[in-house]
């Protein structure tokens, strides 16, 4: 059952003048009820337990859970015990800003936007787990950008590299977590989300079904079924879906013309992509 949003947090409030782009701080005990907002979070669980409730599904939240919440997903902590969650507050523009360097991190589309994208639709637990030792490595990276310790605003650029920096480092653990061997995912659910990794990496080239059924190494009707049931929604839908979600994207930007920028995101032409942006 979709829970109902109860607030929305605007940008404002979580971003004063010292981090106009990026914010961390460490909530104790932390429930919330349903809400959404339109940046990045990132919540990872320091201690204690809890649930965990993104749209439509429920999990439980652990120790070393990491969550990434993407812009304008209702979600919520209930039932917690002593949950510390280290919190990271990413606005789009702070994404935008290390856009050349993303296509070179491995997991870096899955951790932040496939992965968000079927644990609100897909009932297994996808999301990162850090382990105790890694636990520890990251606390070295919490020590220099937590705001506790020193404002915000000093040593800025290092602050936003190490925010960065852990990003990529839980991109590639989580890539490793899904598709290194030894994963307890079936091999079809590794398939399938091998498809999204490569929709997200050439959505603006020419991808009909013939080629996700290779990238699956399925035949059509299986990978057609097997799509459905974990994105709840066919391929195509799917990959028309996030060209329009970049479009939007470079149409805020407003450094491209509107038939630039359906040409740039893979649609025939101007009519065809206002078509997926109504």
């Amino acid at each position: 059952m979709k829970i109902e949003s109860q607030f929305h947090c605007d940008l404002k409030s979580n971003f004063p003048e010292e981090s106009p782009l990026a914010r961390a701080f460490l909530y104790t005990d932390y429930s919330i009820e349903p809400h959404w907002h339109g940046f990045y979070e990132i919540n990872i669980v320091l201690s204690g337990s809890g649930f965990h409730l993104i749209e439509e599904n429920e999990f439980s939240a652990q120790k070393g859970d990491v969550f990434v919440i993407p812009p304008n997903i209702v979600h919520a902590y209930i039932d917690s015990s002593h949950m510390d969650v280290y919190h990271l507050l990413l606005k789009p523009s702070f994404i935008d800003m290390y856009l050349p360097e993303h296509a070179n991190v491995p997991g870096y589309d899955l951790l932040m936007e496939i992965e968000p994208f079927l644990r609100h639709r897909y009932d297994q637990r996808l999301f990162l787990h850090l382990n105790a030792q890694r636990l520890v490595c990251l606390q070295n990276d919490i020590d220099i950008i937590d705001e506790g310790h020193s404002p915000f605003r000093e040593w800025l650029p290092l602050k936003h590299c190490t925010i960065a920096k852990i990003v990529y480092w839980m991109s590639a653990l989580l890539y490793r977590q899904i598709h290194g061997e030894g994963n307890a995912l079936l091999e079809t659910n590794q398939a399938i989300i091998r498809t999204l990794e490569y929709i997200h990496h050439n959505y603006a080239q020419r991808i009909d079904i013939d080629t996700l059924c290779k990238c699956a190494i399925m035949s059509r009707p299986t990978f057609m079924r097997k799509f459905k049931e974990v994105c709840d929604c066919t391929p195509i839908h799917y990959l028309m879906a996030y060209r329009a979600a970049q479009a939007r994207k470079l149409l805020e930007e407003g450094r491209l013309s509107k038939t630039q920028v359906a040409h740039e995101c893979g649609f025939y032409d101007l009519s065809h992509m206002e078509k997926y942006l109504r």
